[in-house]
């Protein structure tokens, strides 16, 4: 019993789309040494609606933080929006996290962050954000099956390892009161997310006042090595990691391996 009272607590955001289900094949092997909490769906809480630059998310992911751990400080681990809504977090209340580490963050800075601002402005958000792409996008299916074949043959899920594209089927969809299954994450909030993609943390690296480390995908097409390198220079400390930007899904053993290794501090101060 005092073994597990000693296991310090991890919680884990999820990137949009991905309900916190889709992570058992990353995350289940740390939980003999984690305390670990995941967040089911950001967005969809009815008093947080997505908002700009996802200040309310980061207002529902604390509050989740506070019911779960009460004023005990967390790891912190987010993926895509997962990881920018955690960072957002620690700059706004850094007194609930010991340190950060974001997967693949869509940390826009400098002309990406002066980008997303015009995009916004001038209305051609959906074109530069997968926004686009997920209006009209598929909701329904008979059965869990269909579903996976679906998605198997789809770009974004192609090098999924198995058991997590199982894993999201079966945490990502819900029993349709009209017959079948439908996504549980809701695609219109996943495009308002899309939409409000946060666009003012260019100065952020000077404000933050915990750890931050950052996986990268070796093949991202959101983490370059052209943005890698500037969080570099702003003081980041960075990994990387085979595959894309879905790489915790896609290589999971790899990514667990490499998040231990930048964790392993954490564990050594509980023992």
């Amino acid at each position: 019993m005092n073994s597990i009272l000693k296991r310090p607590p991890l919680h884990f955001a999820h990137a949009n789309g991905f309900p916190g289900g889709s992570y058992r094949v990353l995350l289940d092997p740390m939980r003999s040494d984690w305390d670990i909490h995941v967040l089911d769906k950001l967005g969809h809480h009815p008093d947080f609606p997505v908002n700009h630059n996802w200040q309310n998310l980061v207002d529902e992911l604390l509050l989740h933080l506070h019911e779960t751990f009460g004023d005990q400080p967390v790891i912190g681990v987010g993926h895509s929006l997962g990881s920018v809504v955690t960072y957002m977090a620690a700059l706004k209340a850094p007194h609930r996290f010991r340190r950060v580490v974001l997967l693949d963050p869509p940390l826009m800075m400098g002309w990406d962050s002066l980008g997303l601002k015009l995009a916004k402005r001038l209305g051609f958000i959906d074109k530069v954000t997968p926004a686009g792409i997920t209006r009209g996008r598929r909701s329904h299916w008979p059965d869990v099956t269909s579903a996976e074949a679906y998605f198997g043959q789809k770009r974004l899920f192609k090098n999924f390892h198995p058991q997590a594209l199982k894993d999201y089927v079966v945490s990502g969809t819900e029993p349709d009161p009209k017959g079948g299954i439908r996504l549980r994450f809701e695609p219109k909030v996943e495009i308002e997310i899309f939409r409000h993609l946060a666009d003012h943390l260019s100065r952020s690296h000077r404000k933050i006042q915990v750890p931050v480390a950052i996986i990268r995908g070796e093949d991202s097409d959101l983490m370059t090595d052209a943005r890698i390198a500037k969080l570099k220079k702003r003081g980041f400390d960075c990994y990387h990691v085979p595959g894309g930007h879905m790489f915790p899904l896609e290589h999971p053993d790899v990514t667990r391996h490499c998040l231990t290794q930048i964790l392993q501090d954490e564990l050594k101060g509980e023992s």
